[in-house]
């Protein structure tokens, strides 16, 4: 009778402790929101610019555009104002690579320095310019409303959540 109660407690134990020590496969939480990047002056190129939460202070904003070529290096900033209205450079981006497609650049600030968290680029008054070299600065590749102004650009649907991926 001993010999069973002492397996059915280390048994009970045994189970216990498999249970508080699962691993939860689910991985942190992605916050972010993407936008859409439009053609300008070659139809062929397209795609997205993404805004992901990395901490309180620090946004990584990831470019991926589809029908750039490999060799070229394509300028990117984000700049006040909407598209329609142009604006100047508030923030620099890493070149997007046109083998890839892809620029990566983590955003704790604006180009004077003023911090910047992920909750204000999202209420931003801006737009994301990819330009076609830095030899040519004045031929846009891509364009996109961001933050307060990109509801002119959400695809087919005038729903401003369309894009949205908050939370996952």
């Amino acid at each position: 009778m001993k010999t069973t109660k002492l397996t059915l407690n280390m048994f009970i134990l045994l189970a216990f402790f498999t249970v508080a020590c699962e691993k939860n496969d689910d991985g942190p939480r992605v916050i972010q929101k993407e936008y859409v990047l439009n053609s300008v002056s070659d139809p062929m190129i397209q795609g997205t610019i993404t805004f992901t939460k990395e901490s309180e202070t620090s946004t990584l904003i990831r470019i991926e555009l589809e029908g750039t070529e490999a060799g070229n290096s394509h300028p990117a900033h984000i700049h006040n104002n909407s598209a329609s209205e142009g604006g100047g450079i508030a923030i620099g981006l890493n070149n997007v690579d046109g083998a890839s497609g892809v620029s990566e650049t983590t955003v704790t600030q604006t180009g004077d320095g003023t911090a910047i968290n992920y909750e204000e680029l999202l209420n931003f008054d801006g737009h994301a310019n990819v330009h076609l070299s830095s030899t040519a600065m004045s031929t846009l590749i891509a364009q996109g409303n961001i933050g307060d102004n990109a509801t002119a650009n959400m695809p087919n649907d005038s729903n401003p959540d369309n894009n949205n991926n908050d939370g996952y």
